[in-house]
C-alpha cells in the first residue's frame, strides 16, 4: 500500500499551523507523508512587520526558523518556489523539481494590491514581507542621513515627509510606530521634530472601519499625539517618485510613501484555474475544499467562503488562519479514515492593534457581545495573544525570545512597561558580589564540612553554572533563614546574580555556549523547544 502524500503550500499563518497539527495528529501513522513547501526558510510574523520597519525590535525577532519548528516532527520542510500546479496530475512544479500529492493544502498567502493606480507599484514601499520591513527601515534611515546634510529646504522637507497610504490595521500600526521612532531619529540626526511631517491617508471616510466609532476616535487622538495628520476621504489617483496625488484634496510632496492599502491573492493564484472571488481568493465549500477539486483544501487568507448566517466572506486575519488550519487538519484526517467531514463554522473573537509600543486598541468578544478596550490593557492583551500563538508554533523557545525582544532588548523604553526591564545591568559590576557570596558559602561549608555548600561556593567563585548556583543559594539561604541560622542578605544577593553574572570573568563564558549547543541536539529538547537562543 503506497503512502498518502499531504503537501502544504506556504508557511504563512495557515500553512504552518496546518503542518503542525497534521504532524501531531498523524505522528504514528507510517502510511502518511507530510511536506511543507515554501520559498523562505522561515515563518514571518506579518502582524509585527511595523516593529522592524521602525526600529523597535531586531530584524530576526519576527522570523521563526522552519527547521526549528519541525525538528523531530513528522513534517518535511522543502525550500522551493512553486511556479505551477497541475490539479489533474496532482503535481506542483518549480524550476527544477516536481512534487506529487494526494492531498494539497493551499496557504500561498497574499500580496499588496495597487488597484491600478498609476505609479503606485513603482514608487511606493509595500509592507507585506520580512524583506519589505528591512528595506523600509533602511530607507527611512537613509532619508534622515541625507536630510541632515541637505541645505535646500524644499528637498529637505521631501526627505522628512512620510506618507502611509491605507487606514487599516497595517497603516495605522506603521504610522503609530513611526510617530514614536521619529523622536529618536531627530535626536540622533540633530533635527528639529517639527521638520518631520507624517500623514496617514485613506480613501474611506474613516480609518479602521471595522472598529466602532468611539474606538476609531481613540486611534485618531493617539495618532495626533504622535504628530500624525490623518486625511480621510482622499482617494489616491497617482503616485510619482516624490509626490502622491490625493484626488480633489491636493497632493503631498514626499520621498517616502508606504503602501498599506489592501491585499489580493498571491501571483501563483492568478493562473491556477480555480474559481476565485474577491481579489483572487479561492472559493471553497463549507469543508474548506475548493469547489473544483475535493482533495485540495484552502487555509488562511486564500479562503473565500461565506459562513452560514453571514453576509461577508471570512476575514483575512490570523484567527481565521488558526480556525481554518484546525478544520482542514480534522477533515483530512477524517477523509483518511473514511469518516464524514466537518463544516467550517468559525466564531471570531475580534482583533487587536497597537499604535506605537505603549498604546493599543482591542475589539473583542463574540457575535453580538463585543466590547472595546484601549490603552495599556489592550496592548497587554496583544502581547498575550502573540505569546499564545508562539506557544503553539515554537513553544517556550520563541516565547522567551519574544519577551526579551519586547521588554528587555529595547531602546528608548519602547514597551508598555517602559524601561523597567530594559537592558540588564552590566554583569561586570556583579563579579565582586558573586565572588564574595561564593567565598561565604565555601567558608561555611569548610567550617561544617558540608560538601554541597563547598561545591556551591566554588561554582560561584569560578562563575560556573552561575544561574543554577544562584537558585541553589536562594533555596539554601531560605532554608537556613527559616531555621534562624541563616542570613536573608544571601537571598537578595543571589537574586542579583541570576542575571548571567558568570559570563564576565567566569567559566560560564566558555561553558554555557558549549552546553547550550550540546543541549539543543537532544531529540526531546528540539521537539519541544526546551532551549534558549538568547
Amino acid at each position: 500500500m503506497s503512502k498518502k502524500r499531504i503537501l502544504i503550500l506556504g508557511a504563512g499563518y495557515g500553512g504552518i499551523l496546518t503542518a503542525k497539527r497534521l504532524g501531531n495528529k498523524l505522528d504514528k501513522d507510517n502510511q502518511v507523508e507530510i511536506t511543507l513547501v515554501d520559498k523562505n526558510p522561515f515563518h514571518t510574523m506579518r502582524t509585527e512587520l511595523h516593529e522592524v520597519a521602525c526600529g523597535r525590535v531586531e530584524e530576526d525577532s519576527i522570523r521563526i526558523d522552519l527547521k526549528k519548528v519541525f525538528a523531530k516532527r513528522k513534517v518535511d520542510v522543502i525550500l522551493d518556489e512553486i511556479k505551477d500546479i497541475d490539479f489533474n496530475k496532482q503535481t506542483l512544479k518549480s524550476d527544477k523539481n516536481i512534487y506529487t500529492y494526494d492531498y494539497l493544502v493551499i496557504g500561498a498567502g497574499s500580496q499588496p494590491t495597487f488597484f491600478g493606480i498609476k505609479g503606485a507599484k513603482e514608487y511606493t514601499h509595500p509592507l507585506w514581507t520580512y524583506e519589505d520591513a528591512v528595506k523600509l527601515k533602511e530607507h527611512i534611515l537613509h532619508m534622515f542621513r541625507k536630510a541632515v546634510k541637505e541645505t535646500d529646504k524644499t528637498k529637505r522637507q521631501k526627505m522628512l515627509t512620510f506618507v502611509v497610504v491605507g487606514g487599516g490595521f497595517t497603516g495605522v500600526e506603521m504610522m503609530g510606530e513611526l510617530g514614536e521612532w521619529k523622536d529618536r531619529l531627530c535626536e540622533d540626526f540633530y533635527l528639529d521634530n517639527e521638520e518631520v511631517k507624517l500623514y496617514l491617508v485613506d480613501a474611506s471616510p474613516r480609518i479602521i472601519p471595522t472598529y466602532p466609532e468611539h474606538l476609531m476616535k481613540k486611534a485618531v487622538e493617539r495618532l495626533h499625539k504622535l504628530g500624525v495628520e490623518v486625511i480621510t476621504g482622499a482617494g489616491i489617483t497617482e503616485v510619482s517618485e516624490d509626490q502622491v496625488i490625493l484626488g480633489d484634496k491636493g497632493s503631498i510632496e514626499a520621498n517616502t510613501i508606504v503602501w498599506a492599502a489592501g491585499v489580493e491573492g498571491g501571483s501563483l493564484l492568478e493562473n491556477m484555474g480555480l474559481e476565485q472571488k474577491g481579489r483572487k481568493r479561492i472559493v471553497t465549500n463549507d469543508k474548506l475544499q475548493t469547489v473544483d477539486y475535493e482533495n485540495v483544501y484552502v487555509v488562511g487568507d486564500n479562503i473565500f467562503y461565506i459562513a452560514e448566517g453571514e453576509e461577508r466572506p471570512v476575514p483575512q486575519m490570523v484567527e481565521n488562519a488558526k480556525f481554518s488550519a484546525k478544520l482542514v487538519t480534522e477533515n483530512i484526517c477524517r477523509d483518511l479514515k473514511g469518516e464524514e467531514k466537518k463544516s467550517y463554522k468559525p466564531s471570531f473573537h475580534g482583533s487587536l492593534l497597537c499604535i506605537g509600543s505603549r498604546y493599543g486598541l482591542a475589539h473583542l468578544g463574540l457575535p453580538g457581545k463585543f466590547f472595546a478596550v484601549h490603552g495599556f490593557l489592550a496592548m497587554f492583551m496583544k502581547h498575550a495573544v502573540n505569546l499564545l500563538y508562539f506557544l503553539s508554533v515554537a513553544g517556550f523557545n520563541k516565547c522567551w525570545t519574544y519577551l526579551l525582544d519586547e521588554f528587555v532588548h529595547i531602546n528608548d523604553n519602547r514597551s508598555i512597561l517602559g524601561g523597567t526591564f530594559a537592558r540588564l545591568s552590566p554583569n561586570f559590576w556583579l563579579v565582586p558580589l558573586r565572588i564574595y557570596i561564593g567565598a561565604l558559602w565555601l567558608q561555611h561549608g569548610l567550617q561544617n564540612m558540608i560538601m554541597g555548600e563547598m561545591a556551591l561556593g566554588l561554582c560561584l567563585i569560578l562563575g560556573l553554572f552561575t544561574a543554577v548556583s544562584s537558585i541553589a543559594s536562594i533555596v539554601m539561604s531560605a532554608t537556613l533563614s527559616s531555621s534562624g541560622i541563616g542570613n536573608f542578605g544571601y537571598i537578595a544577593a543571589s537574586i542579583a546574580l541570576l542575571s548571567g553574572a558568570g559570563r564576565t570573568l567566569g567559566l560560564d563564558y566558555y561553558v554555557l555556549p558549549a552546553f547550550k549547543k550540546a543541549w539543543k541536539k537532544i531529540g526531546i529538547v528540539k521537539k519541544y523547544y526546551l532551549y534558549l537562543d538568547k
